[in-house]
Order: C-alpha cells, then sequence, then structure tokens
C-alpha cells in the first residue's frame, strides 16, 4: 500500500477498519489518467476524503456508480460537470440510525435527508420490515421476510440508499409474542433460524431496542444466541440498550458481555445520560467504554446532537404494565388497583424529568385532544385540571397507538462529552418526514432534518470540539466501519460514488422544536451511487438509491 507523503500515518488505520485493500495513488498531486469521457466531474472542490486528513484541492471523476479518479482533471472530459467552486467535497454522510425504511417506499425522495448530506441510511432498532408470520402478513404487514423488502425497495428505488438490521424484536415475536417469558429451547432454535435466513436475505447485523415491548422480555443469554448467529455471517450487534440512567452501567455491562461471548462488533446507538439527577456522568461513561475498547473489545457508540430524545410516550410505564403489548397496557388502566400502581410509577418518572420535561408532540387519538399536542405535560394537566400522572394515563388511555413525546432530560454538556470522543459516530434516530407531516407542520424532533449539518456548522465550526475534516470522519469512514460497508465512506478510486458537496462556511442546520421542518442550508450537491439527487440546491427526482446487502447475502456473486 503507498500512500502520498503529505498524508498522516493513521490513514492505514482507517483503511484497515473498513477492510478495504487497494493502492492509494489519487492524492492532489496524483497525474490525471489518460483521458477518457467521465459521466459526472466534481471540479474546484477542497477534498475531505473521509479519513480525516486536512483537506486538499482536486477534482473526483466518477463513471457508472464508482469513483474512477481523483486529481487534476482539467483535461479528462465528462459528460456532466458540477463546480463545487471552492466548497468541500467529502463522501456522502451515513447515518448509524435512521428511521426512513418505511417511508422510503411510499415518498422515496426523502427530502429532509437528501438535504443534510446523507447518502445512506442504517436502520432496524429493535425491530425491522421483515421477517413477519405469514398470519400478520395477510393482517396487513407487507413483507414476509426482510429480502422481500430489500427487494421491493431496490425495486421502487429511493433517493438514498439503506442498510438494514435485522430487528431482534422480529422473530421473538414471531415465536413467542409479547409476553414476558424465556424461549425454550425448541423456540431459541426457530428464532436463531430466523435471524440465519434474515442475515442470508442481506441483514448487516441484527439491532436490540431493549427498553421496548417485547425486546425488554429479551435475556441476555437470548440476544448472545442471535448474536452469535449474525456473527457467522460477518454481521454487527447494534443497540439501544436496556437503560440510559440510573442502571446505565448494568446496561453497558450487558452490551460488553454479548459483545464478548457472542464475538460480534457492538455499537450503542444514541449514547446518552437521561435524567437531571445524572447530569454530568458522561465522563465516567466515556471511561467506561473506554476501558472495555483498551482490553479488545469492538465497542463503539453513535449520537445525536441534541439534549433531547423523543420516543413513545409508552417508556415511561413500568415494564409490567406493558406485559402482552400497548392494548393490554390500555385494558390494565381500567383496572383501579393496576391504575394505582402504574400512576405512582408515572409520578415519578415525570419527577425524573424535571419540569417541563416531557413535551407531548403527537396524540392519536380523538380530534378533541388535538389541544393538548405541543404542549408539556404540566400545561396539559393544568388544563384538564389533574394531577401530571392522572394527565399521562387519559393521554394512554384515548391514544391508540402510545402519544409521541420529547424529553427535554439530557445535559449540552453531557451531549458535548461524547461528541467530543474519537470513536463517537453520528445517527439522528429518525425518520424524514412525510410530504404530509410538513404540510401540516406534524411536531417531530428536530434531529429528523437537522442532525448532520448542526454537527458541521454548530459543533465543528462554531463550538470547535472538532475540526471539519474530524466531523466529516465520524459521519464517513468511521460510520462505514462500525456497520462493515465495505465500498463507501471514502473518497477513493474504486469506491460507491457517494458524494456530497457543501458550504464550509454556510452549512448549519434550521430547524428547532418549535419549527422543525425547517431544511438545512449548506449542503447544495449530493451524488447517491454516481447519480445527483441534489444539483445546485435543487433536488433532481432521480431516485437511484438501493440495498445495501451484508456479508452474508446467499444471492451475492463470489
Amino acid at each position: 500500500m503507498s500512500l502520498c507523503a503529505s498524508e498522516p500515518m493513521r490513514v492505514p488505520v482507517i483503511i484497515a477498519a473498513l477492510a478495504i485493500a487497494m493502492t492509494f495513488t489519487n492524492c492532489a498531486t496524483t497525474p490525471a489518467p489518460t483521458p477518457s469521457t467521465l459521466d459526472l466531474k466534481i471540479t474546484n472542490g477542497r477534498i475531505v476524503d473521509g479519513t480525516g486528513s486536512p483537506w486538499y484541492r482536486g477534482d473526483v471523476g466518477i463513471r457508472g456508480d464508482r469513483i474512477v479518479a481523483i486529481g487534476d482533471l482539467s483535461s479528462t472530459p465528462a459528460a456532466a460537470t458540477i463546480d463545487a467552486q471552492n466548497r468541500m467535497v467529502a463522501p456522502g454522510f451515513i447515518d448509524l440510525l435512521g428511521w426512513s425504511q418505511t417511508t422510503a417506499i411510499e415518498y422515496p425522495q426523502l427530502e429532509p435527508k437528501v438535504r443534510q448530506g446523507v447518502t445512506t441510511e442504517v436502520a432496524g432498532e429493535g425491530t425491522s420490515p421483515g421477517p413477519n408470520r405469514p398470519e400478520r402478513v395477510r393482517a396487513g404487514e407487507r413483507w414476509a421476510t426482510l429480502g422481500d423488502y430489500l427487494d421491493e425497495l431496490d425495486r421502487r428505488g429511493a433517493a438514498l440508499n439503506f442498510a438494514m438490521l435485522v430487528g431482534a424484536s422480529n422473530p421473538r415475536t414471531m415465536v413467542i409474542g409479547d409476553v414476558n417469558r424465556v424461549p425454550t429451547a425448541t423456540e431459541m432454535r426457530e428464532m436463531e433460524a430466523i435471524v440465519e435466513q434474515a442475515m442470508k436475505d442481506g441483514a448487516i447485523g441484527i439491532g436490540s431496542s431493549l427498553i421496548y415491548v417485547p425486546a425488554m422480555y429479551s435475556s441476555t443469554e437470548e440476544l448472545i444466541n442471535l448474536s452469535r448467529v449474525a456473527a457467522r455471517y460477518g454481521g454487527v450487534y447494534f443497540s439501544h440498550i436496556r437503560d440510559e440512567g440510573a442502571k446505565i452501567d448494568e446496561a453497558l455491562d450487558e452490551a460488553f458481555r454479548i459483545g464478548r461471548e457472542a464475538n460480534i462488533p457492538v455499537n450503542i446507538w444514541h449514547l446518552k445520560i437521561g435524567g437531571r439527577a445524572l447530569w454530568g456522568r458522561m465522563p465516567q461513561i466515556v471511561e467506561k467504554i473506554q476501558a472495555e475498547r483498551a482490553k479488545g473489545l469492538d465497542v463503539s457508540a453513535n449520537v445525536y446532537p441534541y439534549a433531547a430524545s423523543s420516543t413513545g410516550l409508552s417508556t415511561l410505564a413500568p415494564d409490567w404494565a406493558m406485559e402482552g403489548g400497548y392494548d393490554d397496557f390500555q385494558q390494565r388502566l381500567k383496572n383501579p388497583d393496576d391504575r394505582a400502581r402504574i400512576a405512582e410509577a408515572l409520578r415519578a418518572q415525570v419527577e425524573r424529568r424535571g419540569e417541563r420535561g416531557i413535551y407531548v408532540t403527537q396524540i392519536y387519538g380523538p380530534r378533541e385532544l388535538d389541544k393538548y399536542e405541543k404542549k408539556f405535560i404540566e400545561d396539559i394537566a393544568r388544563e384538564m385540571n389533574v394531577s401530571p400522572q392522572e394527565a399521562l394515563m387519559t393521554l394512554f388511555a384515548a391514544s391508540m397507538p402510545s402519544p409521541r413525546v420529547i424529553y427535554f432530560s439530557i445535559s449540552e454538556d453531557d451531549v458535548r462529552t461524547a461528541l467530543r470522543q474519537p470513536w463517537i459516530s453520528i445517527g439522528s434516530d429518525g425518520g424524514s418526514p412525510t410530504p404530509q407531516q410538513r404540510a401540516e407542520n406534524v411536531a417531530i424532533h428536530p434531529r429528523a432534518t437537522g442532525t448532520f449539518p448542526r454537527v458541521l456548522g454548530h459543533y465543528a465550526r462554531n463550538e470547535k470540539l472538532f475540526s471539519i475534516e474530524e466531523a466529516v470522519r465520524r459521519m464517513t469512514s468511521q460510520a462505514a466501519a462500525r456497520a462493515n460497508l465495505r465500498d463507501r465512506g471514502l473518497l477513493r478510486e474504486g469506491l460507491i460514488a457517494d458524494v456530497v458537496v457543501f458550504d464550509p462556511d454556510t452549512v448549519i442546520d434550521k430547524s428547532t422544536f418549535e419549527d422543525p421542518h425547517q431544511d438545512a442550508a449548506g449542503v447544495t450537491d449530493v451524488i447517491v451511487n454516481g447519480v445527483p439527487v441534489l444539483r445546485n440546491g435543487a433536488m433532481t427526482g432521480k431516485l437511484p438509491g438501493r440495498a445495501i446487502r451484508g456479508a452474508g447475502y446467499a444471492g451475492r456473486q463470489r
């Protein structure tokens, strides 16, 4: 492997992490190749190649879906040219936790994500579009297998690529349901077979979300068994860990154990510490993860760059009350004894999050409840003339599914501490909002429209937590390494042409909690698999995105 003398010696480490074996001769000083027509040429750019190295001036040449040349391409003809006008040219950003996988089927343009520079989403937090039991498919679920979903995505096309984890909840739902019990030996083998088939269908690994039904009932041993199957097919284990509050140490220990015993890389989704009494603990959490890394465990994490989270309101309910699913929870609210126990648990949750810590965004019930959307629970309780816990139970009883909320329970200092760590990548934990949601100004978390420009503009440029080049590395080569995406994440000859052009002086998120549907600024051009989906600030309507299938894909040509 040969390197340009000006590149730092950490470049080989990055490349090794991506398992890309090639000779790097495409630096700024490299002579242009013998002229032959390119499909697309990006000129006059400051190249940020994804390794974290300083930018350099050069052009990028694309033919088909591959980068074929980087350097001085002034004499090389091209069918189309993008003049970067001194803006930065980088690999497309990889969202390590997105929720656009089902939206993409009906609304494949995914404009809010494209305008952030995202070219690939990794999805499958806890659940994935498939596999599903046959009776559930007959009842309305669309995909019997994960392969069915990936094939349909390829048929329809999308503006982004998608890499899917098989949800650890899918086999549990298919075999056991939403009940709190361990699988029998026969059931465990059946669940393992489901994961095995999903890996052969193209899953890149397995994803768990351990605060939701039915995953909260999964034992560590069950998750180890499923992860061992994924590991045999080159998979990874991504997890929304079991606790992000007072018991986070135990939750992290569980993730570490799964990684060790299943011999699988671990990534912790949206690392955070919630609850105002726990603010300031992120340095200890970071130290705990770093200690495992020092021992040789392949573990890292991603974050979203906001001091607020968003999820279903039912996460406030005690685990026992959620057994059987949300329907059963609503029935328990009708039992006076159960209701009293639930009320006490909710009171403690409200207290833990503090005043104006719970913001209700969406209620799926009678229209008369719409007036409680976009309000804090204290204000709703005041309008109902009840306690906050009673107000919560009223919303639970009337809304199907659970209302959506934003929790303002994270410290900004803890967010910064996490972001400073070199092994932290970025995941929005947001789906691209639909055109209808945007038209109706539905309350959503601004991370869905602003995550990546916020990292570049607010934290890198303005706060100077790290350089622009380092921010790009977190979003590209490091993210690709965590998801085992071997042909993306770097601007290198021979790799897939996922490319973003952005202005480092103007890139910024513009969405807020009050007005979350504002598109980010500063990203001018986005190329996916060699095809522009954003050109000079305008969507092109092209849908070149495709399913990225994992190493175990049975249909892969070898």
